[in-house]
């Protein structure tokens, strides 16, 4: 039986060896002491960008090296790591920054240069700062709402409303789809030039993952699935998803296009795939997709 846990791990954003002491976040006494704490982590962003090094390598800045008012920019607590407690902060433009070589970076653009777990950490910060910018008001009321519980609740504090509102993230299923020895790709009309990906879309209300994978496939390219497997997760800050990724088994090789979705859809064989990646007429989704693993795994026939 494959062992889920360390299979998802191993794709980008999931590898986080952070503690999320979830029973401190209702702690005050112990958040303050953080909070002041000369060793605490703190991770900076700006337009959800992460503050990193010139060659793209994470920037834990310490409670000790700024001197920013933190009631003013609603620390949001990451978890523990070690006997350090990690904080993401959306700092406010023009903020003074102790790095010298330091800048606010776009995540997706240096997430194959980071380490593996400091990129699952910016990641969930990254997820955590857009949710915060996204409740600024109650969904119900339209009241201002406060940060609670350490920046996991967004609290409206109308009394006649008084809703909890907590982070979201939205479900997507995306598949790589087999039929015998065939693997089929796609494309969007966006996509750069010879890219082809796995089929994705998100899950709709009343669906299980599995009837979301088998509408997607045959929304997108026509076809019918008979058989859908559980491949691996990942999380997915841009902005804030959780990648459920699949393999189905197809009926049929015959395929119907939705031309609102796809602009191309095409069968290929392992071998044929892999001369046409070599010859950069097929370009692959970047590296750090669950897409790429779920296509490479299927290529390595260990899907």
């Amino acid at each position: 039986m494959r062992n889920h846990l360390a299979y998802s791990a191993l794709n980008y954003f999931g590898a986080s060896d952070l503690d999320r002491v979830h029973l401190l976040r209702k702690n005050p006494a112990w958040l303050a002491t953080q909070l002041t704490h000369p060793d605490t982590v703190l991770l900076p962003f700006q337009h959800l960008k992460p503050l990193l090094t010139s060659d793209r390598q994470l920037v834990p800045v310490t409670m000790k090296e700024v001197n920013w008012d933190l009631g003013q920019l609603t620390p949001i607590l990451l978890g523990v790591k070690g006997d350090r407690a990690y904080f993401a902060l959306d700092l406010q433009e023009g903020q003074e920054i102790p790095v010298a070589n330091g800048s606010f970076q776009e995540l997706r653009e240096a997430t194959l240069q980071l380490a593996r777990p400091d990129s699952s950490l910016l990641a969930y910060a990254k997820a955590m700062v857009y949710w915060h910018r996204q409740q600024q008001f109650c969904s119900v009321c339209g009241t201002p709402t406060f940060s609670k519980d350490a920046g996991h609740v967004r609290q409206c504090p109308n009394p006649t409303c008084h809703t909890s509102h907590f982070p979201r993230t939205d479900t997507a299923v995306i598949t790589m789809v087999t039929c015998g020895d065939l693997g089929l790709l796609a494309r969007q009309a966006s996509w750069p030039t010879g890219q082809y990906a796995s089929v994705a879309g998100f899950l709709e209300p009343g669906e299980t993952l599995e009837t979301a994978v088998a509408r997607e496939v045959q929304e997108e390219v026509g076809l019918r699935v008979k058989q859908v497997e559980y491949h691996s997760s990942q999380p997915w800050p841009f902005p804030a998803s959780i990648m459920v990724g699949f393999t189905a088994e197809a009926e049929s090789t015959h395929l119907k296009i939705d031309p609102e979705e796809i602009e191309d859809a095409r069968w290929f064989t392992r071998p044929q795939l892999k001369e046409l990646i070599a010859s950069g007429d097929i370009k692959l989704p970047p590296a750090l997709s669950i897409s790429y693993r779920l296509i490479q795994d299927w290529l390595n026939g260990a899907s």
